[in-house]
């Protein structure tokens, strides 16, 4: 009988501190909804940072529109075309298309969108990031 109250006792503990845990989660997410975007180091102007299984690839700033292709050694690709306001993913290899209907990352909507400031094609491992200089600093 000692041994079932001593797990009851483990268990009501281990619930009560998974449940502190949640709400402390569901807390930051309340206070914290948007934060901006990273700022890598040396940026000094609005740029699109574009990523590669976590691994940086490129940066492109804003002042220098341009489209990239991403091709990879397995076949896979991804054309991100950045524009004098942000980005956006305009064809990618992936089956799902997600990060295509993503839409366009902008300096005026990064803080609204679903993804913040990313376009994330997750089956090919690209990312890509808008870093907003004005609002880091």
């Amino acid at each position: 009988m000692l041994h079932i109250k001593r797990f009851i006792l483990k268990w009501k503990t281990s619930l009560i501190a998974v449940g502190a845990m949640v709400l402390l989660g569901v807390l930051a997410l309340l206070l914290f909804p948007s934060l901006p975007p990273s700022e890598p180091a040396g940026l000094n102007e609005d740029t699109v940072v574009i990523s590669v299984a976590g691994e940086e690839k490129l940066r492109v700033p804003l002042s220098q529109p341009q489209t990239v292709t991403i091709e990879q050694k397995d076949g896979r690709k991804n054309i991100i075309v950045v524009t004098e306001d942000g980005a956006y993913m305009d064809s990618s290899t992936c089956h799902n298309q997600i990060c295509v209907h993503s839409g366009k990352v902008t300096r005026d909507n990064w803080d609204y969108r679903p993804d913040g400031a990313f376009i994330i094609c997750l089956p090919n491992q690209v990312s890509v990031e808008l870093v907003v200089k004005s609002i880091v600093e």
